[in-house]
Parts: C-alpha cells; structure tokens; sequence
C-alpha cells in the first residue's frame, strides 16, 4: 500500500514538472538581445523613420532630373465659313525643353542628397529612443520579477507569523490587537503582490508593442539584474557624442543645404533659357524655326529670396553651436546621474548584508521571545525595504548608463547594442 501511495506520488510529481516545463517552452525566452533585434526590424517608429528615407531618396531623383519638356499645338480655321463649314487644320507645333541655370540642378542634386542624410540620422536618432525604451522596460520587468520574489518570500513569513499569531492568542499569549494587526500586514504583504503582478503584466504589454507584436504574446525574462561599471571619464565621453550624435550632425548638414540654398539663390540672378523646334503648316506649306526663349529676372534681381537664404545660413550657424552646447549639458548631466547611482549602489550593497542577517536574526529571536511583537514587524519590513533598495539601485544604475549611451549615441557595454 505504502509503495502504491509513494508512486503516485512520484507520478504527480512527474506529471506537473512535465506540465511546468511545458508552459516555459509555450511561453519562450526573450533575451535582451532579441527584444533588440526585434524592436529594430519591427518597431513601427523605426519604420516610419525608414520610409522617410525612402522618401528622401524619391525627392532626390527628381531634384538631379532634367525639366520637362512641353508641347504645343495651334489649331486654326475654326470659324464657320459661308457654306457653313469649318477648315480646321493643324497649324503649328512646338517642342520647348527648358534648361536650368548653370550649376543650379548640380545644387539641387546636393540639396537632395543632404536630405537623405538628415532623414537617415534621424532613423540612428530614433534608434536611440527606441533602445533606451526597450533597455529600460526590460530591466524594469527583471526588477519587477525580483520584487515578487522578495515580496512572496514575505508573504509565507506573514502568514506562518500570522498562524503563530493565532495559535499564541488562542493559547492566552498574545493580544487580540496582535492578530488585528497580524491580519492587516499579511492583507497589506498580499495587495503589494497584486500590485507587482499588475505592475509585470502592463510592463510585458508595452514591451510587446515596442517590439512591434500585439500586446498579449506571451513570454518570459532571461537576463537578470547585474552590477555595472561606467569605464569612461567626462572628457571623452563629450569627444565620443560630438563625433557621433545625429542631432548635430542634422544641424550641420542644415547648415550645409542653407549654404547651397544661398549659392543656389545668387545664380537665379542670371537669365534662364529653353530651346525648341517649332514646325508651321500656313495655306499647306510646311515651314519649320527654330525657339529660343530667355527669362530675364529684371525685376528684383532675386533680392529677396536671397537675404532670406542669408537669414537661413545665420540661423544655422546659431543652431549648430546651440546643439552643441546643449548635447555637453546632456553627457555632463548623464555622467552625474551614473556617477551617483553607481556610489549609491555601493551603500545599498552594503546595507543588504546587514538586511539578510537582520532577517535571519528577527524571526529567530521573536520564537525565542527575546523581541516583542511591534519590534519584529519593523525589523521584517526594514530588512525587506534594504534588500528592495538594493535591487532598485542596480536598475538605477543600468537606466542611467542606458541615458549616458543615448547621450553620447555610442555602447558604453560590452554587447554594443546602440549603432
């Protein structure tokens, strides 16, 4: 009988590590790495940011094309005659290609080609965004499950302390405001575990989106929350986000166009031509000319596109150096907040020990009586709080490193996820 009882229970053991194993496997891993990859390929801003290149391109063939040309016909003898009949024939036809200004379409084409380059900066810009998001939520979901493991372990505690509780004031040992207070800390302990679940599934459904896939594809986390090391000082990280930023690189390449818009202007002062065959049928005798047509700016000699193009050129050159200025703020700033994070990180390591063995010792004096009930309560959720505080740090300091990378646009770690 003994043997038939122990190999069910082997069984059942069995069947639900099978079952477990088997839901991991639906779920699936995604590492950070993936998430990555996926949130590149299909993240719907990264998209829109692709197609604006696309765009750019379209807009840069038809700025290094040829005009149009056009064609003309004149119809004559449309007025009735004396017997009431039309003699309508084909009088002339003309052929005319206009041809730009000399040096103008060449500017045109760089003026185009700029804007190629503008377009793509903004996709390595919009990557940045999209990375830090991504990083961020990841690491965030990596807090949020060790919360939960932090704040389950709690719940078995309040509720073995809350059955020891009951046992004591059954037993005459305990008050009945001891329960009361036992009851709403084990109350409270579970709603903090709905609130992190709640927190992980809304977090899961973000990420999902991010990544370009409905919010409800269900997955697991793989990466954990590890200590990180900044490897760089202030004076080269500054060097490293004025090489590689896009935003100052789109600065600079609108300063460039607004030159070429300038010198594009100043050669509209001289005259335009278009040439052309023109072929004539009067009485049914077929002639054929020759059209040259000239377009004169007389008027104005283009003064006034002209001093809005140096307007451009002066407003360019203030943004260039504004950008400037603002992107060693934000890596000055960025380095700070990691600086910080990582000394606090330290003091919260530190404290951790101290809240693992003060966790260990409260519930073993209070089963020896050595400390009242109040007293063991405030050291469980002190210990809770410090080893809280450190896991939250180590999320702190991997955001700030993530905002010091976006900062500099360049991989501060070793994956170098950031292109």
């Amino acid at each position: 009988m003994i043997r038939k009882i122990c190999a069910l229970v082997c069984l059942f053991v069995l069947v639900c590590t099978m079952a477990a194993t088997a839901s991991v496997s639906e779920l699936g891993i995604l590492s950070l790495e993936e998430a990555l990859e996926l949130a590149w390929k299909n993240n719907p801003r990264m998209g829109r940011a692709r197609l604006a290149i696309e765009s750019a391109r379209g807009e840069h063939t038809a700025a290094k094309s040829w005009p149009e040309p056009s064609l003309e016909f004149e119809i004559g003898g449309l007025k009735k005659g004396t017997d009431g009949s039309r003699k309508a024939h084909l009088d002339t036809i003309a052929l005319k290609q206009p041809f730009n200004i000399i040096g103008t379409r060449r500017l045109q084409a760089a003026l185009g080609k700029n804007e190629i380059v503008i377009k793509e900066q903004s996709l390595r810009q919009v990557w940045s965004e999209v990375y830090v998001e991504v990083r961020s939520i990841y690491k965030n979901l990596t807090l949020i499950e060790k919360e939960l493991e932090l704040r389950r372990k709690n719940l078995q505690t309040m509720r073995q302390f809350y059955s020891d509780v009951q046992v004591s004031y059954q037993g005459g040992q305990a008050l009945k405001n001891h329960v009361q207070r036992a009851r709403i800390e084990l109350l409270k302990t579970e709603s903090e575990c709905l609130n992190a679940e709640n927190d992980r599934d809304i977090a899961q459904a973000r990420l999902n989106l991010l990544l370009g896939r409905k919010r409800d594809v269900p997955f697991m986390i793989e990466n954990a929350l590890e200590e990180e090391r900044l490897a760089f000082d202030l004076e080269e990280l500054q060097v490293i986000a004025s090489a590689n930023r896009p935003d100052i690189q789109i600065e600079q390449t609108r300063l460039d166009s607004s030159r070429k818009e300038l010198t594009r202007q100043h050669l509209h002062r001289l005259p335009s031509f278009a040439l052309g065959l023109e072929m004539l049928d009067e009485e049914y005798e077929q002639d054929y000319a020759i059209l040259v047509e000239i377009s004169l700016p007389l008027w104005g000699l283009n003064r006034g596109n002209i001093r809005k193009a140096k307007t451009e050129v002066a407003a360019g050159k203030i943004a260039v150096k504004a950008k400037q200025d603002e992107i060693d703020f934000e890596v000055y700033a960025a380095y700070r907040d990691a600086r910080l994070a990582a000394r606090q990180l330290d003091l919260h390591k530190q404290s951790l020990v101290e809240a693992n063995e003060m966790f260990r010792l409260a519930g073993l004096r209070y089963g020896e009586g050595h400390i009242d009930f109040l007293n063991y309560l405030d050291q469980l959720s002190a210990s809770l709080d410090s080893r809280m505080r450190y896991y939250q740090g180590l999320y702190r300091l991997s955001e700030s490193i993530s905002m010091l990378e976006k900062a500099v646009h360049a991989s501060l770690r070793e994956e170098e996820y950031l292109r």
